[in-house]
This record gives C-alpha cells, sequence and structure tokens, in this order.
C-alpha cells in the first residue's frame, strides 16, 4: 500500500522528520509543476483543494486516529472516493472506529461507508453535508508520456501535488494497475491522480519507491461510481459482500489458469511449469559452491500484487516454487537429512493470523510417474488447506512435493493458493502435477 506494503500507521516517533521531508516534497513539488511542466501551480491548489480530503479513521475509546489517507468528492450526490485499505479497520470493527474527514480549510466531520470493491481496493463514502465543487471522471486513459498529478492530503501538511508520468498499464499487472513515474508520499492512499485537464483518471493506491508508484485505473473507478445502489452497504452483511467479491474474483482468475495450455522450462532434471500467466514472473537462482558437498537449484515464480483484507491479513497470491537439490559427495543418509531442511523451510505465501484462519489440515499421498527414461518416479505429496473464518468456502491452499532418484538426486515442487475454493484448488493441484516431467 502507500508508503509500504500494509495499511499506512503513522510513527509518532518520526512524524516531525517526516513533516519536515514532506514539506520540502511540497515545496520541490510547486517548481517542478511550474518549471517543468508550464502550468501554475497555485492556480492547481487553488481548482482543487475544496474537492480533496484527509480520510481519518478515529478510535471512539480515545478519540484518536488509527490510519489516515486521503479522499475526493466525486459528484454533487456528497460521493467521496478513497481506498479500501485506508477504511478496512473500519469495516472490520464498526463498533470501535469511525469515519471522519478533514477539509482544506480545517472542517471535519463524519462520513457514511456506501460501498467497497476489495479487489481493486477501492471505496465509496458520502458526504451528507456536501455542498460544493466535485472531480469530474475523465473520459478516457492519457497517452503514454503524458503529463499526470498526483494529489492527496498527507499528515497535517494541506495538499501536496507529485508531478509525474502516465506510463500505461503495468506490464506484469493482474488487477491493471497504472504504472506511475513520480513517488507518492505517505498519507495519500485515496488520493486522485488527475490529466492536464484536472479530471480523474486514477486513484492513489501503492508506492514501490524510486518514482514508482502504481494506480487503480479510470474503468475500475468508474464502475465503482457508476454501480446502482439503493443505500448505503449494510455493516451486518459486509462480511458476506467481501466473500461475494473474492469467490467470482478468484474464480475467474483460476478459471483462467485451468483453461490456458502452460509453459513448462527445463529444470535440472526435470521439466516445470514456467511463466503460466502473463502476470506471473519467474526468477531463478542457486547455490552452486564448489566448496561444498551439494548444489541446490531454485526457481521460484508468481504475481506482483496481492489483495488486502486488513493489516494482518492478505489474499489473491498465487506463488509455485521448485529445488533441485543434487550431491555426487553425501551418503544416503545426509542427503536424506538434507532434502528434509529443504521441505521443512517452506511455508505459505500469504500473511494471515488466527483470527482469520483455522489451522492447516493436511492429507498426505504417493503420485507415481514414468520419466522419459521410463522409470517410475515416485512423488510424496502433502496436500494442506486452512479455512477463512469470516469467508465461508474459502481457503489457503498449500501443496508440497518432494521426489528423490538414486538416493542423490530430489526434486521439492510447492505452491500457495490463497483465497480459493477447494473445488478449484483440487483442480489446479492435478494440473500442476501433470505439467511436472522428469528426463
Amino acid at each position: 500500500m502507500c508508503g509500504g506494503s500494509s495499511l499506512i500507521m503513522l510513527s509518532i516517533f518520526n512524524q516531525s522528520r517526516k513533516l519536515n521531508y514532506l514539506a520540502l516534497v511540497v515545496v520541490a513539488g510547486i517548481f517542478f509543476i511550474s518549471a517543468v511542466y508550464g502550468q501554475d501551480a497555485t492556480s492547481l491548489f487553488n481548482n482543487y483543494s475544496d474537492r480533496i480530503y484527509q480520510i481519518r479513521i478515529i478510535e471512539e475509546a480515545t478519540g484518536k486516529q488509527a490510519a489516515i489517507g486521503s479522499g475526493f468528492q466525486i459528484n454533487q450526490d456528497g460521493m467521496v472516493v478513497t481506498n479500501y485499505h485506508v477504511v478496512s479497520e473500519y469495516t472490520r470493527y464498526p463498533r470501535r472506529y469511525r469515519i471522519e474527514y478533514a477539509s482544506h480549510n480545517g472542517l471535519t466531520g463524519e462520513l457514511e461507508l456506501i460501498d467497497i470493491d476489495v479487489i481493486n481496493d477501492l471505496s465509496i463514502l458520502r458526504k451528507d453535508d456536501f455542498i460544493g465543487n466535485y472531480l469530474e471522471l475523465a473520459d478516457h486513459l492519457p497517452l503514454q508520456g503524458e503529463a499526470i498529478y498526483s494529489l492527496g492530503n498527507p499528515h497535517d501538511l494541506g495538499l501536496t501535488v507529485v508531478p509525474g508520468t502516465y506510463n500505461g498499464i503495468a506490464r506484469y499487472s493482474l488487477y491493471k494497475r497504472i504504472h506511475f513515474s513520480g513517488s507518492i508520499n505517505p498519507g495519500m492512499s485515496g488520493g486522485p491522480v488527475l490529466n492536464a485537464q484536472g479530471e480523474v483518471i486514477g486513484v492513489n493506491v501503492s508506492t514501490a519507491g524510486n518514482q514508482i508508484s502504481f494506480l487503480v485505473p479510470l474503468e475500475k473507478l468508474a464502475k465503482l461510481v457508476h454501480k446502482p445502489r439503493t443505500g448505503p452497504i449494510v455493516l451486518e452483511e459486509i462480511e458476506s459482500t467481501i466473500s461475494e467479491q473474492l469467490t467470482r474474483n478468484q474464480e475467474q482468475v483460476i478459471s483462467n489458469l485451468l483453461d490456458s495450455e502452460w509453459l513448462t522450462s527445463e529444470f535440472k532434471g526435470a521439466k516445470i511449469p514456467n511463466e503460466i500467466a502473463d502476470y506471473i514472473r519467474c526468477w531463478g537462482s542457486s547455490d552452486n559452491n564448489p566448496d561444498i558437498a551439494y548444489r541446490n537449484f531454485m526457481s521460484v515464480c508468481s504475481q506482483d500484487e496481492y489483495i488486502f483484507l486488513d493489516s494482518e491479513f492478505t489474499t489473491g497470491n498465487i506463488v509455485y516454487q521448485f529445488n533441485w537439490i543434487e550431491s555426487d559427495e553425501l551418503n544416503v543418509f545426509q542427503f536424506y537429512n538434507l532434502f528434509q531442511a529443504q521441505i521443512e523451510n517452506i511455508y505459505p505465501d500469504n500473511y494471515a493470523d488466527k483470527d482469520h484462519v483455522s489451522n492447516f489440515e493436511c492429507h498426505e499421498d504417493f503420485h507415481f510417474k514414468d520419466s522419459e527414461s521410463g522409470e517410475v518416479i515416485t512423488t510424496k505429496g502433502t496436500f494442506c488447506a486452512r479455512k477463512y473464518k469470516e469467508y465461508p468456502g474459502l481457503f489457503d491452499v498449500l501443496y508440497l512435493g518432494a521426489a528423490v532418484h538414486n538416493n542423490h538426486q530430489g526434486l521439492v515442487s510447492h505452491f500457495t493458493l490463497a483465497g480459493v475454493s477447494m473445488e478449484m484448488a483440487l483442480e489446479f493441484t492435478t494440473k500442476f502435477l501433470s505439467n511436472i516431467t522428469w528426463n
């Protein structure tokens, strides 16, 4: 998420230093807009400051803010847009928190949650007393290389503008995030990104630092804004709403993988799945030191994005990994100890604590497959699943396969699917195993 991989929580100890840093960012942003983009920085601030808010999650017991983000007015009906991750604590504990806005002129007030889209990290809020101006959605995305402007209200500095460049949809993006050349500052999550005409083309969502940030694109935002609805979201039913969104999304994602032809690649003495979708990347590494008595080769494939549910719970991950271990020097006992150590270091690739998921329940089985040389290779497979407590029918699934050949070569195969139905998980496991062969 913006400023890190989790919900932005302000550090009191570092606040002074951050305020100084962000003040420099504001000044630099003004100069950069005027000098490079030829825009009137004063007009840019004056034109839009009344339409952008700081969004605060307030803990009822203390009256203090637990999290902050940004939001913006999007229509005359009082509708305010922000990220889902900005308000996620409220959706989980609505009696413990409330949502407030702070305007450019220091006014504050409460906001009502209208709708959410957890897949695209969006929320719609409503400001009942709205009278004034609002931002308008653009008709289309900018051209590659056009100047765009990220706006937000971090900390207590007022409106901050970060100019940058539109670089199209990120190449390895499952959820079609915009690649923005500009650094989104902490607290700007949920703020608008405008084109040169002052129209919204996206929403701040995350940053990777070094002038690399990501935005929820116009299409996803427009769909949620224009979605027919009869009233605010029912907080007592919000878990079922999130469950429906997660289930629908993962059914589509996994079904597409099951229907596609998987690319495989040579991996030492085996063939394994390579990049099975255009949003998955594979990386390799090896431990091939001549001073040690074994060689370890690794291939890891994963998507870059995950779905944020709250600060202690992420889902949507697809990760698969292979380790090839071989040795001509170790005896049988030593090799099996080494092989077992590789297996024990495998864990699920998404984060969820005991409040969100059950313990894993596992089932072991043996799979027999002929190698290309005609030998029968036996793989011991362990299939583990843990239930989502709030979202019935969804599971995290961890599969681990281990096969040894001639007591000196071994292949460890592993995958994590987060937030899937059991039916989809079993179908994926079958296809995964069918795409692993020994030479």
